[in-house]
């Protein structure tokens, strides 16, 4: 290879290397820290080396590298952390005092002479070993060590600006390089797609200097290979740029999926409801610059956005969940009914052909809509029900009697009462359905108590339940559930006790909306499927239903992925935003819990998460552990530090 050639395939090396920009030499170095000899014109000439700067030593001669010795063919990278003393110091510092208390005022300055000057300007500087750059294949390469040192060679130093520093603080090693393109593929993008800007190199509080007018503003980009289904921590102080990292990256995650015609979808948990809302901090919320691709919802009824809550007439299982959670959490009531209710419910369908079990089946779900509407969760009083009741229970329903007794009272045959009783519809809508229940079991209880009062001597007593007959010999028409709702909604165990009673339920309101018909937590995940961005807006409402909401649809999206995943089937991308995110991923919960699972399974299932706060020690061991990527700026103590 001519030397022209060489030149032109090792440029990516000597662009490092910036004629004008020396700060000193090396003095001192070992594997992990070298001294560095600097003095005052060297530093002015640079603005300034500012602490915890990128430094750069080498033995090239930029203007002469094609004659260069190969050994000394690379750069090594260091980190300023702090000053270092000079042997000389001691000696320096006096001189400088005697000058002081020889002068004759405040503001005269003692010259010295040239030569004295020149050697009190000479200071040290103490760095950091980062690593090595040098050429391989003909591609630039960073080590994260150093090979060999130099006792006897003074290594020239200089100051990274420009294109050099863009290349330092950028570096992407070429293998990772070509495992994102990987990467992208195997998500289903195929074009390039190019790294995204988050802001500006900047070394200190103080930029005076570094970041003058003169300066050029080095640019700091990311890889979105780094994002997609990877864990992703922002973390700082309020006012630090959080939210704007996170708002970048939706942005950012939106274009990618635009351009590849790729659908991304991304849900944002919006605490503050500064995503979902306009304010005065930002050129327009998220909802506002993706609006047709946008989706709001919210835990209250408003203009523009769907409701959070669910329908505890239409979603069975999920609002008992509530109910149920919230009963045994607050401990609402010691009574054995409300505990039978939120322990033994049950809405398993029964086989398909089982007449018998549906029937049995539809009078539980009729029960138990009556008993939320009894206990205020809204829905219209035509809101239809379906059961069905035989003629004995349609009897004691109406008349208050057995069909024996009617047709003594009315010289008829029994079979003539029950056939008279089939034509009597069973109610079909949940007022009729309440007052048809309530009415059943004020007369069975009155039939109970006069049984019990002819049986009086001989101790052979019926509960109110126990005098509806069955078609079934050995079943109930009521089971035990279906009891204990029936004494909750008429506030009586079935001894005639009074109890707390339906009135276990209205803790659970807040979570219900009649406005719902379809499931909310499945409507979202389409959604995501679709490559919409659904913000959740959950700045108003309790922060228990905040938390709740928040975890079931989690763990929905979570248990959907992976059951495509494991039906061989793959699942849609979807990245996870949280923002104050230690109000939802706290470090209270179980390793099997929802969001610890998402951070150490997420990736397989291709589903991202980005959490933003401020308290990192209260977030999960677990998610810090298995964090890819981390943004730290201003942290409120050193308390704060707290990675696992």
């Amino acid at each position: 290879m001519n030397i022209v050639n060489q030149v032109t395939n090792e440029d990516s090396l000597i662009k490092l290397v910036q004629k004008g920009n020396e700060v000193g030499k090396i003095y001192s170095i070992d594997y992990e820290n070298a001294l560095v000899l600097t003095n005052d014109r060297w530093r002015r000439n640079v603005n300034g080396v500012p602490q915890n700067s990128f430094l750069i030593a080498t033995n090239i001669n930029p203007s002469d590298y094609a004659n260069q010795d190969s050994f000394d063919k690379e750069v090594i990278l260091l980190r300023v952390i702090g000053s270092c003393k000079l042997p000389q110091d001691d000696d320096n510092i006096r001189t400088k005092l005697d000058s002081i208390q020889d002068s004759k005022s405040f503001y005269d300055i003692e010259e010295f002479d040239k030569l004295t000057r020149n050697v009190l300007q000479f200071s040290g500087l103490q760095c950091r070993v980062l690593g090595t750059f040098y050429m391989k294949n003909q591609e630039l390469q960073l080590g994260s060590d150093i090979e060999n040192f130099s006792a006897s060679m003074t290594q020239r130093v200089y100051l990274p600006k420009g294109d050099s520093l863009k290349t330092i603080v950028n570096y992407v090693d070429p293998i990772r390089k070509n495992k994102s393109k990987e990467d992208f593929k195997a998500l289903g993008i195929k074009e390039n797609v190019a790294p995204f800007k988050i802001g500006t190199v900047r070394y200190t509080s103080s930029d005076r200097l570094q970041r003058s007018d003169n300066e050029i503003k080095v640019p700091v980009e990311i890889q979105p290979s780094d994002f997609l289904a990877r864990r992703t921590a922002v973390l700082g102080m309020t006012r630090t740029g959080k939210s704007n990292m996170v708002k970048q990256t939706v942005s950012v995650v939106k274009d990618i999926s635009n351009k590849s015609n790729l659908p991304i979808g991304q849900l944002i948990f919006d605490i503050n409801g500064e995503y979902a809302n306009a304010n005065g901090q930002d050129k327009g919320s998220i909802s506002d610059i993706f609006k047709d691709d946008c989706i709001r919802y919210r835990m209250m009824k408003n203009e523009g956005f769907k409701s959070l809550l669910i329908n505890f007439y239409e979603q069975l299982e999920e609002g008992f969940q509530i109910i149920a959670d919230n009963i045994n959490e607050e401990k609402i009531s010691s009574a054995q009914d409300i505990k039978t209710f939120a322990n033994g419910m049950s809405f398993e369908k029964p086989e398909v052909g089982d007449i018998s079990g549906q029937n049995r089946f539809n009078v539980k779900v009729a029960i138990y809509m009556c008993l939320l509407k009894i206990a205020g969760f809204e829905t219209p009083d035509d809101t239809k029900i379906t059961f069905s009741a035989n003629s004995k229970i349609k009897c004691i329903q109406i008349y208050g009697k057995t069909i024996k007794d009617l047709a003594e009272e009315q010289n008829k045959t029994q079979k003539e009462i029950e056939d008279s009783l089939k034509d009597i519809k069973e109610p079909n809508t949940i007022k009729e359905a309440l007052e048809w229940f309530i009415r059943l079991r004020e007369n069975s209880q009155k039939l109970a108590d006069n049984f019990n009062s002819d049986k009086k001597e001989s101790g052979n007593k019926k509960l109110w339940y126990e005098i509806l007959p069955s078609s079934s010999k050995d079943k109930l028409w009521l089971d035990d559930v279906d009891v204990s709702m029936m004494n909750m909604i008429a506030k009586k165990n079935s001894s005639g006790v009074p109890m707390f009673g339906y009135k276990a339920l209205i803790t659970s309101k807040d979570y219900h909306t009649s406005d719902r018909k379809t499931d909310m937590k499945n409507e979202i995940y389409e959604s995501l499927k679709e490559g919409k961005i659904v913000i959740l807006d959950m700045s108003v409402g309790k922060a228990k239903l905040r938390e709740k909401i928040s975890k079931d649809l989690a763990q929905y999206i979570f248990n959907t992925s992976m059951n495509l995943f494991t039906q061989n089937v793959t699942p849609p991308n979807i990245m996870i935003y949280i923002e104050e995110a230690h109000n939802l991923i706290g470090k209270g919960m179980e390793l099997t819990d929802t969001w610890p699972r998402i951070a150490k399974e997420g990736a397989k299932y291709k589903i991202g998460l980005v959490y933003a706060t401020q308290e990192v020690s209260s977030v999960h061991p677990n998610i810090l552990a298995n964090t890819e990527n981390w943004f730290v700026t201003h942290l409120n103590s050193e308390n704060e530090i707290y990675f696992q």
